[in-house]
């Protein structure tokens, strides 16, 4: 139980960061021990972000994610034991958007 309020904890900080006002897509079962940020291009609205977020928390080894239209941010925590950097970056290009390393 700790380890789902920790996550929820982070997640939602990230969502705050990130500009999105509402709260991040949440996958089952998976624990987050890194995080990343991308650059997104391409987006048109929030459901542009929201799909984004989706798509990202039905990959394999995604925690969580939060998508800002606004910002043109992904932050995705992941368990780098199932999935990398690059994995993350074909999800969000496979479902029609550009992705790059965010610079910190």
């Amino acid at each position: 139980m700790k380890t789902s309020f920790l996550i929820l904890a982070l997640a939602t900080s990230f969502s705050v960061l990130a500009g999105e006002p509402t709260s991040p897509t949440l996958a089952a079962n998976t624990v987050a021990n890194a995080t990343n940020r991308f650059t997104v291009s391409g987006m048109h609205c929030d459901g542009c972000a929201k799909g984004i977020a989706s798509e990202l928390t039905r990959a394999p080894g995604v925690a969580f994610a939060s998508v800002s239209f606004t910002n043109k941010l992904a932050i995705v925590g992941y368990d780098t034991n199932r999935t990398s950097v690059k994995a993350l970056r074909k999800v969000i290009q496979s479902a029609g958007y550009e992705a790059k390393p965010a610079k910190p």
